[in-house]
């Protein structure tokens, strides 16, 4: 009861404080942010474990909504044609996804953003648990189609600095199979809850504190973001769980707004809801003459897998955001801790207005930034939490316009490299 009346009390501030400018640091303001931007984009696009694909998509930024006040939404839309890989190498690819991002439902303070996101001859590959796992050994989930609506309701306080949001994810999913770590094709077609028209569900519920001068270029300030999944289960060995997560970042400038040090800390871990299914499989005596030891590895696999059945799974380290130097994925466990350091500079302001026939914008600024990362993850809260990081580093350009920032961003690790394009801050 209490809880109950605490939320109510905040939700109460929060409506009467809804018209004030900002909490600690006021929003920077600038003539371009609400300019009308558009850009048609052709680039390949190669995800291991998934395939490559010749993409044609366009970004709409700033489109008037003209029955409401000020109200705007943007816009990312696009096909793809490619071949995929494992069971699918050289098999066609289509793909399609359209996302509408903020889109005013009363106003500018609610909005609904809704995606579909679809793919045929679809597979994604996930390493071993832990942070020391094998870079060489993964499993591999494919579906002959898979498609994904997404919806996110967002309500904004103050100046869009406080913001509570629930996101739903419904996948529709033909599954084909998966590859396991021994490189073994298992089929799913006929197992209940798989196979063709699967639907799987994920929830989101969060909220994010914005207390930064510039929501989408921030140069002072900080930002908190507390949420919490909701996750199905992707094959029958594996559990559902939910997942929380805790992100806190800080913006210091150094010298003036030019140079700004960036640094963040992401905590995140799992709580099973149900375990997974794991079946005990007996060699045949035939089995057993050709192959002496296969009770022993079967026996071996059962263990691994009963053992993964009853544990959760926290955000996962590698890919665009976080360890930027390993691929998407590589390491992942009950628990997550990653921290990190980004130094931006900012060059000379350009104020270009472009308008072309297939971009129209405005060239604000161009930037320049280095970054030092940590990470690890574990099957509990004790010293391996605080220990065993794995380090990323590297460097990045970005384009600042009118609406929006893109990034390049080259990261480095014990276990090579990775690059990533890609729209919008790590962090």
């Amino acid at each position: 009861m209490k809880k109950k009346k605490l939320c109510l009390i905040v939700l109460i501030l929060l409506f009467i404080t809804n018209d004030l400018y900002a909490i600690f640091f006021e929003r920077r303001k600038s003539i371009k942010d609400d300019l009308f931007e558009y850009y048609f984009l052709v680039a390949p696009i190669e995800r291991p474990g998934f395939g490559s694909l010749i993409t044609v998509g366009s970004i709409v930024n700033n489109i008037p909504i003209p029955w409401i006040e000020d109200g705007k939404f943007n816009l990312i839309g696009g096909i793809g044609k490619g071949k995929g890989e494992n069971e699918f190498e050289g098999e066609e690819i289509d793909a399609y996804g359209l996302t509408i991002i903020d889109f005013p439902i009363f106003s500018n303070n609610f909005t609904f953003s809704p995606a579909r996101l679809s793919a045929t001859k679809f597979s994604y590959a996930f390493y071993e648990r832990g942070i020391d796992s094998d870079p060489e050994r993964k499993f591999t989930i494919m579906a002959d189609r898979v498609a994904q609506n997404i919806g996110e309701i967002s309500y904004y306080f103050l100046d869009r600095q406080i913001e509570l949001f629930y996101t739903f994810f419904n996948a529709e999913v033909d599954f084909f199979g998966y590859q396991d770590y021994d490189g073994n094709i298992v089929s799913l077609k006929g197992v209940e809850g798989f196979g063709s028209g699967t639907s799987k569900w994920t929830e989101r519920w969060g909220v994010l504190l914005d207390d930064t001068d510039f929501r989408r270029d921030p140069r002072i300030g900080y930002f908190i973001k507390l949420d919490r999944w909701e996750w199905p289960n992707r094959t029958p060995q594996e559990s559902s769980w939910f997942q929380y997560d805790l992100e806190t970042t800080g913006y210091i400038p150094i010298i003036d707004m030019k140079l700004i040090m960036v640094i963040t800390q992401y905590l995140s871990t799992s709580k099973v809801i149900y375990p997974g299914k794991v079946n005990k499989y007996t060699c045949s005596d035939k089995q057993l003459v050709i192959y002496p030891k296969c009770q022993d590895i079967v026996d071996e696999t059962y263990k691994r897998d009963l053992e993964n059945s009853k544990k959760g799974r926290a955000t996962a380290l590698g890919g665009y955001e976080r360890l930027r130097g390993y691929p998407e994925g590589r390491f992942f466990d009950e628990h997550t801790n990653f921290r990190g350091i980004e130094i931006r500079y900012y060059l000379n302001s350009v104020d270009i207005d472009f308008d072309l026939l297939i971009a129209k914008g405005f060239l604000a600024e161009f930037q320049l930034a280095g970054f030092y990362e940590q990470g690890t993850v574990s099957p509990d809260l004790g010293d391996n939490f605080w220990n065993n990081f794995k380090e990323s580093y590297g460097f990045g350009l970005r384009i600042i316009t009118g609406s929006a920032v893109g990034r390049l961003d080259f990261g480095f690790s014990s276990e090579g490299g990775a690059t990533t394009a890609y729209w919008d801050y790590p962090f």
